[in-house]
């Protein structure tokens, strides 16, 4: 069994996976659509995604620096 921060840590690959450099804007439309619909549960939950995809992202482009 995953634990949710793994769960969270999956979404934020998968993004960057399907969606690379467009990942943000997906996760926001994601997030304001969320939003519109009044599903605040949802809304927190991307943006902890949206957390882990900028540490996936900084993460990785720190290392291609070196």
């Amino acid at each position: 069994m995953i634990s949710r921060d793994q769960e969270l840590w999956a979404c934020a690959l998968w993004v960057e996976k399907q969606h690379g450099e467009a990942g943000p804007s997906f996760i926001g439309e994601k997030i304001k659509r969320l939003a519109l619909e009044g599903d605040f549960e949802g809304v927190a939950t991307w943006r902890a995604i949206a957390d882990r995809y900028d540490t996936l992202v900084d993460g990785v482009a720190g290392a291609a620096r070196q």
